[in-house]
């Protein structure tokens, strides 16, 4: 195994513990439609995802877009048309993600779209990982998303949007910071994982320019099963003795950034 896809591998143990807005990774015993529904290992395949721990913009597009600091006066704000565009956007990004990863794997289920026994079956990952079918799919319906995204706000806001930008929350004095990809490598290659309490990732947070002055955060969800009118995904609440308790992944993420977060679903949009 490389030592990069060694990284990787490290990263989605540490993020089941500590990461993902402080979201465990589902394993045995979990509902397949929460499985696994906002961690993607984005941020170590691309570091450029991750703004610098002190705010300093990088010069490749799919960490903040284009640098552009004659527009920083048009970034300071976010109007109502632009940000109901760029909600339509992502919504149309997470439909496509499910649609396409479906289509990948249609052949693996009985219906086009997988049951809850099926979510919850163990199968391979393409990197030699056993992993239930519901933190597969999420994991790849995340990477499309993300792709799709980055392609959308880079002609809708340049400069001013971050894809799974790196935060260190400190509930107790209530002080947010960057932690770069490049830090997170180096924790994980040292076995330092425990120095990533506190971490959170959004998936995709709009922003002045400067990612810690955010001005819209959204997540992306993917539930294993279609949901109906009687069921929807839910942002999770963290258990006693998690370093998050007893907030949920909504509260940290409103905590740590300030703006509501939104959930985006495939099929069903913003949901709460």
């Amino acid at each position: 195994m490389s030592h990069r896809r060694m990284l990787r591998f490290r990263w989605l143990i540490a993020s089941g513990m500590f990461l993902g807005a402080c979201a465990s990774t589902p394993g045995r015993g979990v509902p397949g439609h929460y499985a696994l529904d906002s961690l993607s290992d984005g941020c170590l395949r691309n570091p450029a995802y991750c703004a610098t721990l002190t705010g300093k913009e990088t010069t490749t597009v799919q960490a903040v877009g284009t640098a552009v600091a004659s527009g920083a006066a048009v970034l300071a704000v976010l109007d109502k048309t632009q940000e109901e565009h760029i909600q339509e956007e992502l919504e149309n990004c997470a439909n496509l993600a499910r649609s396409e990863v479906l289509i990948r794997h249609r052949q693996q289920f009985v219906d086009p779209t997988p049951s809850d026994a099926e979510c919850r079956q163990w199968t391979t990952d393409a990197q030699g990982r056993s992993v239930t079918w519901a933190m597969r799919l999420g994991i790849e319906m995340h990477e499309v998303a993300l792709q799709c995204a980055q392609g959308k706000l880079n002609g809708l806001r340049p400069g001013g949007f971050s894809l799974e930008p790196c935060y260190r929350h400190d509930l107790l004095t209530g002080q947010t910071t960057f932690i770069s990809c490049e830090q997170v490598d180096e924790l994980l290659a040292n076995g330092c994982s425990s120095e990533l309490k506190g971490t959170i990732r959004p998936d995709v947070v709009i922003h002045t320019g400067n990612p810690l002055q955010a001005l819209a955060v959204f997540d992306f969800k993917f539930p294993c099963v279609n949901i109906n009118g009687d069921q929807e995904s839910k942002w999770r609440r963290y258990p006693e003795g998690h370093p998050c308790h007893p907030f949920n992944q909504k509260e940290i993420y409103l905590r740590a950034l300030g703006p509501e977060p939104r959930m985006l679903v495939p099929r069903w949009g913003v949901l709460q």
